[in-house]
C-alpha cells in the first residue's frame, strides 16, 4: 500500500468526476473599479467594515464550478457541502491566505466581504492556474480551456490575522499530540484484546508482525528487485476496510518492484518485510503493528498509533534477470 501526501489548500484540489448543476442565483455581476474583481453579493452587510486583509486567513465554505469539457454545462470541481466531504457535519471550512496573485483573483473579492456575507465570484481560468496555482503553461489542464472564467459561490465564515492563525494551530497541534499520546497507550491493550477474541494462540515473529493466517503457494519467493504483483484488502481492528487493491475492472492488483529499500518501494515497514518473505500464490492475513506502519502521524483515515489487519495475496513474482 502506498504511503499517500495530504493536501492542505483545497483550491489545488478538484473533484474527478463531474457533478452535473447550476450554481442558483441571479442578477448581474458587478466590477469591482479598484481591483477588477468579478462579484454579486448574495448576502452582505453594508454597515460592517470590519474585513479580511491582506495576507490574513479567510474561512470559507465553498462551491467552485465551470464548464464541462464540451462547454455547454457547469460542472462542479469542489462543493464543500458535498456529503462525507467535510468535518462531521458534512461542511468543509478551509482556512486559506488572501494573496493577491492577479488583479480579479478570488482573494481580493474574499477582501470585500464581511463576515457572514455570501457571494458569487467570476475568476479567470488562465489567470486561476498560471498566477494563483502557478502551472507552468505547458501544464495547464486541457479542460481550462473550456473554462475562460471559473465561477466560485463563498460564504465567508470568519477570518484571522496570521497571529491568530498561527496560536490556533499551535493549539491544534497540541491537541493532536496529546491524543496521540493516549492513542499510544492504548494499542498494546487493543493488540492484545483483538488477538485473546480471535487468535489466541498466535505470537508476533521476529520483525514484530502477527502472521494470523497462512496459506503456503508454489512459486518462487520474492526477491530484490523482482515485479510482483499484489492483491491486498487493509482494515482496522474492528473490521472496517480503509483501502483495497480491487477497485473495479483493470484494477484488481498492485503492481510493485520489490525493495527493501523504503525510499525506493514506498510502502510502509511492515509491507516490505511481510512481502520479502512471501513465494507466488501465498496468502496471509497479518497484523501490523503502527511502528511498522503509519507511526505517531498516521495518515487519511490512518489515525497515529493504529495497528493494521492486512488480507494479502502474492499474485505472480517475476524475476529482475
Amino acid at each position: 500500500m502506498r504511503t499517500r501526501t495530504t493536501i492542505n489548500f483545497i483550491l489545488f484540489s478538484f473533484a474527478t468526476a463531474a457533478i452535473m448543476t447550476s450554481c442558483g442565483g441571479s442578477g448581474e455581476f458587478k466590477t469591482d473599479a479598484k481591483t477588477g474583481v468579478q462579484y454579486r453579493f448574495i448576502n452582505h452587510n453594508d454597515s460592517d467594515t470590519n474585513k479580511p486583509k491582506l495576507n490574513s486567513f479567510a474561512k470559507i465554505e465553498m462551491l467552485w464550478t465551470g464548464k464541462n469539457t464540451k462547454g455547454d454545462a457547469d460542472t462542479v470541481f469542489i462543493d464543500s457541502h458535498k456529503k462525507g466531504f467535510g468535518d462531521s457535519n458534512g461542511v468543509l471550512m478551509q482556512a486559506i491566505q488572501l494573496r493577491k496573485s492577479f488583479d480579479g483573483c478570488l482573494e481580493q473579492g474574499i477582501m470585500m466581504m464581511a463576515k457572514g456575507d455570501s457571494a458569487v465570484f467570476k475568476v479567470n481560468g488562465d489567470s486561476l492556474y498560471m498566477k494563483t496555482f502557478r502551472f507552468p503553461k505547458e501544464r495547464v489542464p486541457a479542460f481550462v480551456k473550456s473554462n475562460p472564467t471559473f465561477t466560485f459561490s463563498i460564504k465567508l465564515v470568519g477570518f484571522q490575522t496570521q497571529q491568530e492563525r498561527q496560536a490556533e494551530m499551535q493549539a491544534e497541534m497540541q491537541k493532536r499530540m496529546a491524543a496521540a499520546q493516549v492513542m499510544k497507550g492504548q494499542e498494546p491493550g487493543a493488540i492484545s484484546a483483538y488477538l485473546q477474541k480471535n487468535y489466541p494462540n498466535v505470537k508476533p515473529d521476529a520483525d514484530s508482525i502477527f502472521y494470523l493466517e497462512n496459506v503456503k503457494g508454489k512459486g518462487k519467493q520474492v526477491k530484490e528487485g523482482d515485479s510482483i504483483e499484489v492483491g491486498y484488502t487493509g482494515m482496522f481492528l474492528d473490521g472496517k476496510i480503509f483501502d483495497q487493491s480491487d477497485k473495479g475492472a483493470g484494477h484488481r492488483t498492485f503492481s510493485l518492484k520489490y525493495s527493501k529499500d523504503p525510499n525506493v518501494i514506498r510502502v510502509i515497514q511492515g509491507w516490505i518485510d511481510v512481502l520479502g518473505k512471501m513465494h507466488e500464490g501465498d496468502k496471509v492475513k497479518v497484523l501490523i503493528p503502527s511502528s511498522l506502519a503509519y507511526g505517531q502521524r498516521g495518515g487519511g483515515p490512518i489515525q497515529p498509533y493504529t495497528p493494521l489487519i492486512f488480507d494479502i495475496e502474492m499474485v505472480s513474482v517475476k524475476s529482475a534477470k
